[in-house]
């Protein structure tokens, strides 16, 4: 039985382990939170990038290209309902907003661009088939660990053609990749349980500069991920909220209200 489990997820954990008292504003108090054109940006790109994959790589740039302009004008109407004072938006560098969404635009449509470039029908790597015809995109996934669960949704399964190994894929827009392993490590558990195959690699791809970077997974067993969330499950109980002010408060989404941000 899973009803009445506690569901984290790796973006919480991430969250959590990033700065406990960001958790604490955001989670339990839900103080207001910061908007940024980045977020809707990241939206955008996922959607396209899903649906060239979901034509098996066959479709030409307009659609979805089409699908990114559409997720962009979609999501931005509901960041400015959600936040309307400009002012609770973050931007990059010493841009206005304005500007910020102009670049951020461009930009997202040369990453998917960037992205059906490279990712040719009959490369190397193309999505597994989980499920017989259909690609492996946006795999849902529940991790039991008795007392809560695990949740979330890889954004690729990918197969390479030449070992025939499967390992799960996520795509990343920001300017920085995760440095802790929670996310990736997550879904080589996750990836194990639904297919009964060992995951000894997974991997990011990288929409800035265009590359797929891979991590060792072998470290990352289910007792190891397990123990992650088993810490992050007993802090909550617990109440511990611990603060870490530095140079993530540039990018929290409740800095404002914070006390303790940097």
């Amino acid at each position: 039985m899973t009803e009445g489990k506690r569901r984290y997820s790796p973006s919480r954990l991430q969250t959590y382990t990033t700065c406990g008292h960001a958790y604490y504003l955001e989670k339990f108090v839900r103080e207001p939170q910061r908007q940024a054109v980045w977020f809707i940006q990241g939206t955008a790109v996922h959607s396209a990038i899903e649906a060239y994959e979901r034509s098996f790589r066959m479709s030409a740039p307009e659609m979805p290209l089409e699908v990114f302009e559409a997720t962009w004008h979609l999501e931005m109407e509901k960041a400015y309902k959600e936040q309307p004072d400009e002012s609770m938006w973050m931007v990059g560098g010493r841009r206005k907003l304005s500007t910020d969404r102009e670049k951020r635009f461009e930009m997202g449509r040369n990453q998917v661009l960037d992205y059906i470039g490279y990712h040719a029908p009959d490369g190397r790597m193309r999505p597994a088939e989980i499920v017989p015809g259909e690609p492996a995109v946006e795999v849902g996934f529940e991790l039991d660990f008795g007392e809560f669960l695990c949740i979330g949704y890889i954004d690729m399964v990918v197969e390479d053609q030449e070992t025939g190994l499967w390992f799960p894929e996520d795509w990343k827009t920001g300017s920085k990749l995760p440095v802790d392993p929670f996310q990736i490590g997550t879904y080589g558990i996750a990836l194990k349980e639904l297919t009964g195959q060992e995951v000894p690699w997974g991997g990011y791809w990288d929409c800035r500069n265009n590359e797929l970077v891979t991590k060792d997974l072998t470290p990352y067993t289910k007792d190891v991920v397990g123990n992650w969330y088993r810490q992050f499950h007993e802090g909550i109980k617990a109440g511990v909220f611990l603060p870490n002010p530095g140079d993530a408060c540039f990018t929290c989404t409740v800095k404002p209200t914070c006390v303790y941000a940097a």
